[in-house]
């Protein structure tokens, strides 16, 4: 897992291609106020879903084989809950067509991200997004999708 500031952004350009591709859409979003919905960016390698919602108390944590995920908060403040993938148990199936599994993590690291700031999640990472810090917000947040 990897969080920073997207001024920050040029640091992890080499790790995967499709990170350019991911952080030039976030910059679109934010300039051009992009309204809520799926965008595909690079055809099935590279999409993004910009998403609206209040941060929650309850959610599952999930893990991903084929896609690395970015996440950038738009707007509002949420907390992403975070285990590695051997500490957490695995409580579901592998669905391959939504690259999702989901698993149980006892005692997870809570990161807090506000406004500008991003992740980016790996295979090993199971995360449960979206939590509520202290009280419940409204959050825009931007999920970039990458093929690995």
């Amino acid at each position: 897992m990897i969080i920073d500031n997207l001024k920050n952004k040029n640091q992890y350009l080499s790790i995967n291609k499709g990170l350019q591709t991911g952080f030039d859409f976030i910059e679109k979003c934010c300039k051009e106020n992009l309204p809520v919905g799926r965008y595909d960016l690079d055809g099935t390698d590279v999409f993004a879903v910009v998403q609206e919602y209040d941060s929650k108390t309850e959610g599952a944590y999930e893990g991903h084989t084929d896609y690395l995920d970015i996440q950038y908060i738009v707007s509002g403040v949420e907390v992403i809950e975070w285990k590695q993938r051997e500490e957490s148990i695995l409580t579901s199936d592998y669905n391959k067509e939504r690259d999702v599994e989901f698993f149980d993590a006892k005692d997870p690291l809570r990161v807090p991200l506000k406004a500008g700031e991003f992740v980016i999640l790996f295979p090993n990472d199971i995360h449960r997004p979206g939590m509520k810090l202290n009280e419940s917000v409204p959050v825009k947040k931007v999920l970039v999708k990458i093929l690995k």
